[in-house]
């Protein structure tokens, strides 16, 4: 579960920090008073684009923190592994820090774990750490792919699910290495040739590890040598060259102050200061000596060294521009090589292997929509059952989906999500035919099937945290006690963050926080900030007030409001 959410410099909030808890929780405030900003910022946190123009005004870039706290168990030991994996990040007694950094630019930088870790990283991590659920992205049950996602979740299938899409993604790949074999293995010869040229050019140059960096110094010295040796003869002239040098004029005050010393010991530090002086000078005259040294070098030397650079500069031109890039150009060139030079199947073995392959996953597909379709009459069922507490009591349900296919059109036909495509489709007013649930729900009615099936799912779904904004808006406070009633049971399974302005919603509320805007300084200085603070006993029925007759001091308002209360704890 999210334990801490702390926000920094995002559009109108300036700082805020909001500590969560399990169960449901509820976020209200007016329109306009930045409820959106708090979903932006889980939504940051799950690896979603932040352009830059979220950071707030006069700052330079935009923090947000989530301290997530796992627990024990299955899901969380994956989640660990996940961050171990991505970024070698660690979760100290079962806390889990993310942050999420972006500038002006749009630019983010992440940590996960302690460790810097990148955006798809966070991505991949984030879906299984929260799930956020606005008005629009409720249609997304609508799509082919998720309502299979959806079946697979409570009929346990997604291995079986994932086991058909490596199946048939290995089909595939045969089939398409069959056609360019079957249109002839010319371009094929003209790919290896090519590599073979790129890897001896790369192969042949040699590059040593630094070596760039070591001859382009060489370079700059064995060009500069006339006014190296001068500058190195002055220098050892003044120090040790000649009657009355540095050197010796040191050594002698070093006796000096030795023999001063002997006589009063608080000198006794200077004299050693002395000595490490002069040990220091004797130091850089050796080093001037041994630079000196290093200038009697062959004069053909300087070309030598011109042609190689000539020679590495020519190549990082057609496989660089750096070092690093030629290194990785090489590796992945002999690696491609490899590969193409291995390829030795004739058509007739690789249409046996498509065969067999194809019959492999013709027999997982097989088995998954057996599997689909043992789960398919339950699952419809359970939703049915979930409707009815949201008073579509005559609602039907129903998951349409093919018995069979063809194997010969599997490859053709299937998608990665099974074999057939699956469907929900409702009976939503008796006498009517069956239709897709895509054709046929209203705003309000999607809403309710959607909370039916994330109640039906509560025991397999893999996300902690489920974030909803306002999917209840278009549902109307003559639902609002049925709606809230069924977030208070997901909320036994998930901890549930929702956005509402019903006040039947809210009154379920274990955590309820208020959001709202305020203005700061005056004059030119004026700024406008939003502020997120927990509501505490009275607070809460004022609030409840407000929400649903739009004054929260009104005695007629309270009342209303306390008797919402009390009817939730009755239904919870």
């Amino acid at each position: 579960m999210l334990h801490t959410l702390h926000i920094q410099n995002l559009a109108l909030i300036e700082r805020a920090e909001v500590r969560l808890a399990e169960g449901l929780t509820v976020i209200s405030g007016e329109t306009g008073g930045g409820k959106s900003l708090l979903i932006t910022a889980l939504k940051l946190l799950r690896g979603e684009k932040a352009p830059g123009s979220l950071v707030r005004h006069e700052k330079d870039e935009l923090q947000v923190d989530g301290e997530f706290r796992l627990g024990k168990g299955a899901r969380s030991a994956t989640i660990a592994g996940m961050v171990q994996s991505l970024c070698g990040g660690s979760i100290d007694d079962d806390l889990l820090l993310v942050t999420r950094i972006v500038d002006r630019q749009g630019k983010s930088r992440v940590r996960i774990g302690g460790k810097p870790a990148t955006l798809a990283a966070l991505r991949e991590l984030g879906a299984f750490l929260l799930e956020i659920h606005g008005q629009g992205d409720s249609r997304a049950l609508m799509r082919p792919e998720i309502q299979c996602e959806t079946l697979d979740a409570f009929a346990g299938t997604t291995k079986l699910r994932l086991e058909f899409a490596a199946a048939l993604q290995a089909a595939r790949t045969l089939r398409q290495r069959l056609e360019d074999s079957s249109r002839g293995d010319r371009e094929r010869r003209q790919r290896l040739e090519f590599l073979r040229f790129q890897h001896a050019a790369m192969t042949e140059l040699a590059l040593g590890e630094g070596e760039l960096a070591e001859l382009e110094q060489e370079h700059q010295l064995l060009g500069n040598l006339d006014e190296m040796r001068q500058q190195l003869d002055e220098a050892l002239s003044v120090l040790q060259d000649g009657e009355d040098n540095a050197a010796d004029r040191l050594a002698r005050a070093a006796r000096a102050v030795q023999q001063a010393a002997a006589i009063d010991r608080r000198l006794e530090d200077a004299s050693e200061q002395m000595a490490q002086i002069e040990e220091l000078v004797a130091g850089v005259c050796r080093s001037l000596q041994s630079g000196q040294a290093r200038l009697e070098l062959d004069p053909s030397r300087l070309q030598a060294v011109q042609e190689r650079l000539d020679e590495i500069h020519s190549a990082l031109k057609r496989f660089g521009p750096t070092e690093a890039d030629l290194r990785r150009n090489l590796a992945s060139t002999a690696a491609e090589l490899a590969a193409a030079e291995g390829e030795t199947a004739d058509p007739e073995t690789l249409a046996a292997e498509l065969r067999a392959a194809t019959d492999v996953a013709a027999a997982a597909g097989r088995k998954l929509v057996r599997a689909r379709r043992k789960a398919a009459e339950p699952f419809a069922e359970r939703i049915r059952s979930e409707l009815q507490d949201l008073g579509m009591q005559r609602t039907e349900v129903r998951v349409a989906m093919a018995d069979e296919f063809a194997a010969d059109r599997l490859l053709d036909d299937a998608t990665e999500h099974g074999p057939v495509p699956v469907d929900l489709e409702v009976r939503i007013n008796p006498g009517e035919p069956f239709h897709s649930m895509r054709d046929t729900a209203s705003g309000g009615e999607l809403a309710r099937i959607v909370l039916a099936v994330k109640k039906t799912l509560a025991d397999q779904d893999r996300v902690p945290l489920l974030v909803l904004d306002e999917i209840d808006a278009e549902i109307g406070g003559r639902l609002g006690l049925l709606v809230g009633k069924k977030l208070h049971e997901v909320a036994r399974h998930h901890q549930v963050v929702i956005v509402t302005h019903l006040a039947p919603v809210a009154a379920f509320a274990q955590h309820h926080f208020l959001v709202g805007k305020q203005t700061a300084g005056a004059g030119r200085s004026e700024r406008t900030l939003s502020g997120v603070r927990q509501l505490r006993g009275d607070e809460v029925e004022r609030e409840l007030a407000a929400m649903a007759m739009g004054d929260g001091t009104d005695a007629a308002a309270l009342q209303q409001a306390r008797r919402l209360v009390a009817k939730a704890k009755e239904l919870g």
